[in-house]
């Protein structure tokens, strides 16, 4: 379901914590994931019933540890040959995942997933 359709036919939860990701399959929002990284707090919303679609899979209640280890998969891996090199052209000073995100928007050569950021 887009943006668009999903804000016609289901009701969008509102914004409570001060980050969001709306982890996308091209343009259908599968989980929405509020954020309060100074608490460690983590909430999702699904948006499909498909397990392989949705952010954290079965996972209903994800952890902070759950949210990190799902933002590093989003990511070239740390231990990527000429990973400086990477972080250099992407003009960052070191591997952070959100950092990395915020550029590439989670996106990986081998699926349609992305991640839009809203602060």
């Amino acid at each position: 379901m887009t943006v668009k359709e999903l804000r016609q036919t289901h009701s969008i939860p509102e914004k409570q914590l001060p980050l969001r990701l709306w982890y996308m399959f091209s343009e259908e929002v599968c989980t929405i994931i509020d954020v309060d990284e100074k608490c460690e707090l983590v909430q999702i919303h699904n948006f499909t019933d498909k397990l392989q679609f949705r952010a954290f899979g079965v996972v209903e209640h994800p952890t902070f540890a759950d949210y990190k280890e799902f933002l590093e998969s989003r990511c070239f891996p740390r231990s990527r040959d000429k990973m400086k090199i990477m972080l250099d052209i992407m003009g960052l000073p070191f591997y952070e995942p959100m950092l990395i995100i915020e550029k590439t928007e989670g996106r990986m050569a081998e699926d349609d997933f992305w991640i839009r950021i809203e602060r």
